[in-house]
């Protein structure tokens, strides 16, 4: 029966089989983002600028990667130094955790731009969305963060003093201090007090390998070159000779990458991928409830058939049928009938047969032999042979077939 239910739908399964390759096929945000990872890994800045803005096209709820390509891409030109189009796209990374309900990565969005606002030296729109990351979450790792942000704010608005408050505020424990080593470092340079910059630019170099903050150590160096000794500042800024070859922004590529990004965001995205992915959903879910409601239809009537063999060998064994069937009384009988035998005498008389002949096809249907149709009803053979004959030909099928068709009749009336 599988089997047949199979070949007769293979063309509804091909469909279903092909819609569910399709959507496994599809590539995903989180693969776009990982691949973009890679590349950027790698040094391919323009690689990973195209799979991060591809993830973001995607037309997927995976906000999450979508969010964190958008970051990506905002890191990317933060590095640039296009400190307004990281904004922005801190922004949309900002809408896409908003969306995924996810309040810790939502925080650090929110003081990304606060980051890009207080580098370009609007400290007030700084503040308030400081402000707004804190109030979202009061993590420890947001809150020291933000104090970074406020230092940044103070710095490029000439409010040294104020940077170096608002770092003492910062945890020794709270993790990477190396920024807040950097901020007090150009605090302490742009206020003339040399020794104590030279100080945290040394730490700086010694604590990370990361070229940009060794960038910003080596310039700390250069500009504090006459309060110390020539060798050690050279000795210190030369811990990386490829400090400014490996910076970043110094590369063509990272422009062709900034620029990539600045179209993505002029282009609208089109609407029809979400309409054709919204489509090809549905005809899957289509295709998906027409081959399991085909199935469960065919289940329903296997099992019907079942019920309706076993109920015709209980009768026909039954020692006192007449009894079992209630034959006195018509109306119980068809009661009975229709009970335990799927509503077969409904059907029949919805055919127009008679009392008489729902009697006789009920016993025909059983699969009584004519010798015990006759004992029933206390006539010849021959007659019955007859009676047969007659109820075949009002149903429109030959004697042959009569209990098969009765048989097939109850079961389509107890599916329908």
């Amino acid at each position: 029966m599988q089997r047949e239910i199979i070949m007769n739908n293979k063309r509804y399964i091909v469909w279903a089989l092909l819609l569910c390759l399709l959507a496994c096929g599809r590539p995903t945000a989180e693969k776009y983002y990982h691949q973009g990872r890679t590349h950027r890994a790698q040094g391919e800045a323009v690689a990973a600028m195209n799979s991060f803005i591809a993830a973001t096209r995607v037309c997927s709820n995976e906000y999450v990667f979508i969010g964190r390509s958008y970051s990506n891409m905002a890191n990317m030109c933060r590095i640039g130094e296009r400190h307004d189009l990281a904004y922005t796209l801190y922004g949309q990374s900002a809408q896409q955790f908003l969306s995924a309900k996810d309040s810790l990565l939502f925080a650090y969005a929110l003081n990304n731009m606060a980051w890009e606002q207080a580098v370009q030296g609007n400290k007030q729109a700084a503040e308030t969305l400081v402000d707004s990351a804190v109030f979202v979450c009061s993590d420890i790792a947001v809150v020291c963060k933000t104090i970074e942000t406020r230092a940044a704010a103070c710095l490029y608005t000439g409010e040294y003093d104020s940077v170096l408050s608002y770092l003492q505020k910062v945890p020794m424990k709270s993790g990477d201090l190396i920024y807040c080593s950097i901020l007090r470092a150009q605090a302490f340079t742009l206020l003339g007090q040399c020794d104590s910059a030279l100080s945290y630019a040394r730490q700086i170099a010694v604590q990370t390998d990361n070229p940009r903050y060794l960038d910003d150590a080596y310039y700390i160096l250069i500009h504090c070159d006459s309060c110390a000794d020539a060798d050690e500042v050279r000795d210190l800024a030369t811990i990386r000779t490829d400090i400014q070859r490996s910076l970043e922004r110094n590369n063509p590529e990272w422009t062709q990458a900034m620029l990539l990004a600045e179209e993505s965001l002029a282009a609208p995205i089109s609407p029809m991928k979400s309409v054709v992915f919204a489509l090809l959903a549905i005809a899957f879910l289509l295709i998906i409830w027409m081959i399991y409601s085909f199935v469960s239809r065919k289940r329903r009537q296997r099992t019907a058939e079942e019920e309706l063999e076993r109920q015709c060998v209980l009768l026909c064994n039954s020692a006192d049928i007449k009894n079992e069937l209630k034959w006195d009384d018509y109306t119980q009988f068809c009661d009975v009938c229709n009970k335990r035998l799927l509503g077969i005498a409904e059907e029949l008389q919805m055919r127009g047969l008679n009392e008489r002949e729902v009697r006789r096809s009920v016993l025909f249907m059983i699969g009584l032999s004519y010798a015990e149709i006759a004992d029933i009803l206390y006539r010849a053979e021959s007659g019955i042979g007859k009676d047969k004959y007659s109820i075949a030909k009002r149903l429109g099928v030959s004697v042959k077939e009569l209990q098969n068709t009765l048989k097939e009749m109850a079961c389509k009336k107890e599916n329908a």
